[in-house]
């Protein structure tokens, strides 16, 4: 055999090919197993990541629910408890009170006890005992921290053992003042860290994983599986402390201090909360899947590597080329359908991202807007033979109010259409004021919108709708680049294109340019930032805020349409957007957005219900002027006296004024000072004056705890004119019967 291999060349040559062969398969083989532990080991970790956001969004809500607990009994604590320390401890032989927080307590199963301390630091009321144990907590951590101080907020303490149960538990607590701002009490709820270990049990638990939760420095809290003498033992790792003070999350493989376990490791820290959860596997229990395909892999290596090596198997080695071929070929296919599903995904979280902003804007306006045409069409309807001015009047209130409507609906008809290009000439002047109300819903009350027109600029050919989103999208953008507030500016002005500077795209072509600049007064983009900015799916917003398809879109519609974009950035500075469009052909300007119709305005034709002879005057606050005339017209055509206020200090003020007032009716949504904050206001110096807050769905449960308390009556917009009318007659016959929230109005 050796004398063959040293005379015959072709025999050489299959030798040589035959190591060659035998090398390729050995590294293949290698690389194989390596991509395939990568592969695993990856998904395990995306695996403990989605689990661990999980688990740490409801460790956030399980806290946050005695947070409220704790917060809900503060407020209700009643006024004269408040009014001095000694008071507040006189709450020590309330029975009642310790039957609310025993229920209370029993309500949440991670709650402990709830109790009372005075301002000394001793307990006053106990869920575990009444009358509570003599117990001074005046060295409690948070009772030091809420003694001097109040942070008008819950404060977390860090963890102890409980003096009557031995058990670790956390504290929130929160300090209750007394009129003059000083310390008269404190509200704690005492949160039991075996419920944590508890619901790890309760989890389908996969082999080798393990369930924690830290606090911030690195003691262990709760752990399944348990590990009594490890719970309040710190245990800090440098890599996680990096990681968590960087981003709030980390990930990394070490050998675990309380098992002495190699594990991969997903790290959380919780919202609001200095409390880590943490989500582990064995690294041997992941990667068993893994070594049992190695063996597999492996042995048909060594199967392939003795065919190659004795040449017995050609057909063999023939097959295993073709099959790698396909499986090859397999691998790619599915990555390309991954892309484009992954795509695909991006633009749908895009779309709604955007949709859900424009929906909390538009809400509100929607509301005011019914509930003026559903007022002015109540007047026509009850009113019988009225005078020609007031029925103009009122048809002229409910026909701006559905105008107004026609035109919000079709904003949205334009933002969510989706189709080709319909290119047309376009007054960009117009339509970006017309966008203005849209932008001011979106961006929110911290940016300050100023548009700046030329009125000689020419149309542009563009399609209108596609306009409106990439506009829509460079505002989005600029509002996440300015999260403490600022100033968006959109100019609109003409430009030839000689006048052009350096960074527009050089496939535009001679001729006139409209130019749509979007400025902002935010931190800025670094060169290397912006050289990359246009580039489809970069971004540098955190994971989930943001798909990088942004700019990317825009720019796209500018260069189908024939024109440009042009970027400016500097750190610091801000950033400025140009389109350039091209100027339309010599035509007459399009007409205006056509009135989306609208549908039937909801009415009522119940007769008024008799006003009491000894009415008092009502006082209607609505920031919206078309909202306050028609209902001040409908209650005027009851029979009522009515004052009217715009803001929530206009209305202070005429309270002040005017003792005469008996009925408080008022709008929750205004700028500055909100309808819950009026009506606290004016029950600390009129407790009895009756109260109606007529609010949108959106902020029912901010107001639920107000509108439990007697004389206050929450109202959902929109409500029918007869249905406002009979709340206020109830008020002004019995103002104790005006309370609770208007759940089906």
């Amino acid at each position: 055999m050796l004398r063959l291999l040293k005379e015959n060349r072709p025999l050489q040559r299959i030798g040589a090919l035959g190591i060659g062969l035998l090398a390729v398969l050995c590294g293949g083989t290698a690389m194989v197993l390596d991509r395939l532990h990568g592969e695993t080991v990856t998904e395990a970790m995306l695996g403990l990541r989605t689990l661990n956001a999980s688990l740490a969004e409801q460790t956030a809500r399980t806290i946050e629910g005695i947070d409220l607990t704790v917060s809900g009994i503060a407020e209700q604590i009643p006024l004269e408890n408040r009014r001095s320390p000694e008071a507040f401890s006189r709450l020590r032989t309330d029975r009642q009170v310790y039957e609310i927080l025993k229920a209370k307590a029993s309500s949440l199963p991670q709650m402990e006890a709830l109790s009372l301390i005075a301002a000394d630091g001793t307990l006053v009321n106990f869920t575990r005992q009444f009358p509570a144990p003599v117990l001074d907590l005046s060295q409690r951590d948070y009772y030091l921290a809420l003694k001097d101080a109040d942070p008008r907020r819950a404060y977390l303490s860090r963890p102890t053992q409980s003096l009557i149960t031995r058990e670790w538990t956390l504290y929130i607590a929160r300090r209750v003042n007394d009129p003059d701002g000083g310390l008269a009490g404190l509200v704690v709820g005492v949160i039991r860290l075996s419920y944590f270990e508890q619901f790890y049990r309760s989890l389908h638990v996969t082999p080798g994983s393990g369930f924690s939760l830290w606090w911030r420095d690195g003691m262990l809290l709760a752990r399944f599986p348990p590990t009594p003498d490890r719970i309040g033992i710190v245990a800090t790792d440098p890599i996680i402390d990096s990681q968590l003070s960087q981003s709030g999350t980390a990930a990394t493989t070490l050998k675990s201090s309380i098992d002495g376990e190699d594990r991969i490791l997903s790290v959380q820290q919780l919202r609001n909360y200095p409390l880590v959860v943490a989500v582990s596997r064995t690294r041997g229990e992941i990667l068993a899947r893994w070594e049992s395909q190695a063996v597999v892999i492996a042995a048909a290596g060594l199967v392939s590597a003795v065919a190659l090596a004795l040449m017995l198997w050609a057909m063999a080695r023939q097959f295993l080329a073709y099959e790698t071929a396909n499986r090859a070929l397999g691998e790619r296919r599915q990555a390309v359908e991954a892309r484009d599903e992954a795509e695909e995904h991006v633009r749908q979280l895009q779309k709604m991202e955007a949709l859900g902003q424009l929906t909390g804007g538009v809400a509100h306006d929607f509301n005011n807007l019914l509930q003026a045409v559903r007022s002015s069409l109540h007047m026509l309807e009850a009113g019988g033979e009225l005078r020609g001015a007031e029925s103009r009047q009122a048809l002229e209130v409910a026909s701006q109010a559905v105008d107004r409507g026609a035109t919000l609906t079709q904003h949205l008809l334009a933002f969510a259409r989706r189709q080709r290009l319909a290119p047309a000439p376009v007054d960009l002047g117009a339509q970006v004021a017309g966008m203005a109300t849209l932008l001011e819903r979106t961006l929110g009350g911290a940016i300050r919108i100023r548009i700046d027109r030329d009125p000689d600029v020419p149309p542009a050919l563009v399609d209108p709708h596609q306009f409106d989103i990439a506009l829509l999208n460079l505002a989005i953008n600029a509002r996440d680049a300015m999260p403490d507030g600022g100033t968006l500016t959109v100019t609109v002005s003409s430009l030839p294109v000689g006048t052009v500077g350096e960074g527009i795209s050089p496939a535009l072509a001679p001729g006139g340019y409209v130019a749509v600049t979007v400025r902002d007064s935010g931190a800025g983009m670094p060169a290397h930032v912006l050289a990359r900015a246009c580039d489809p799916f970069f971004t540098t917003k955190p994971v989930g805020q943001g798909s990088g398809l942004g700019l990317s879109m825009v720019h796209g519609l500018t260069a189908q349409s024939g024109g440009g974009i042009r970027l400016e950035s500097h750190p610091g500075l801000g950033t400025a957007v140009t389109l350039y469009l091209p100027n339309a052909p010599a035509k007459s300007l399009p007409g205006s957005r056509a009135d989306a119709p609208v549908g039937p305005a909801a009415s009522t034709g119940t007769d008024p219900l008799p006003v009491p002879s000894d009415a008092l005057r009502i006082l209607l606050v609505e920031d919206d002027a078309l909202v306050r005339m028609a209902n001040a017209a409908v209650l005027d055509e009851a029979g009522l006296m009515v004052s009217e206020a715009a803001s929530g200090e206009e209305a202070l003020a005429l309270l002040e004024a005017d003792e005469g007032i008996g009925v408080l009716v008022t709008d929750f949504a205004m700028p500055g000072m909100t309808g819950a904050d009026l009506t606290r206001l004016v029950r600390r110096h009129r407790p009895g004056l009756p109260v109606l807050i007529v609010t949108g769905y959106a902020e029912k449960a901010v107001l639920q705890d107000l509108g439990r308390e007697p004389g206050i009556r929450i109202l959902s917009k929109p409500i029918p004119p007869s249905t406002l009318i009979g709340h206020i007659m109830t008020a002004l016959r019995d103002p104790r019967a005006a309370m609770g929230a208007d759940i089906g109005c």
